[in-house]
């Protein structure tokens, strides 16, 4: 139980990561000196806030992993959910940089902690 305690944890800091830094700094850091609207600067840092609220359930959740449960599970299918539209957008658009596709990845495989979650409670 605390190995998949700590590994929430350590998912959680992912998001808290690029929440923070997309708010402080904005679409800008993303955009290599290339002009954007002010609609996407103010919409990228809107979605780092909602990072940062998947970083707190994640670590709320982690806290009881019994009886925050289901905070746990909607948020692994909130995060499964943001990687299927980075999927829509790698065939529409093309791909992102490495680090977008690798954000990518985690996300799609998220539900794993699913599958360790429900084992893990079947212990506990």
């Amino acid at each position: 139980m605390t190995l998949f305690r700590i590994a929430i944890y350590i998912f959680g800091l992912i998001p808290l990561y690029f929440g923070v830094t997309g708010l402080a700094l904005g679409a800008a850091q993303l955009m290599g000196g290339e002009p954007f609207t002010n609609a996407m600067d103010n919409q990228f840092r809107y979605l780092s806030g909602v990072y940062i609220g998947i970083a707190a359930m994640l670590f709320y959740s982690a806290g009881d992993i019994v009886g925050r449960a289901l905070v746990l599970r909607l948020t692994i299918l909130a995060v499964f959910i943001g990687g299927l539209g980075r999927v829509v957008s790698y065939l529409s658009v093309g791909a992102p940089p490495a680090e977008m596709i690798s954000g990518m990845v985690l996300e799609l495989i998220a539900p794993i902690f699913l599958v360790w979650h429900a084992k893990v409670i079947g212990k506990a």
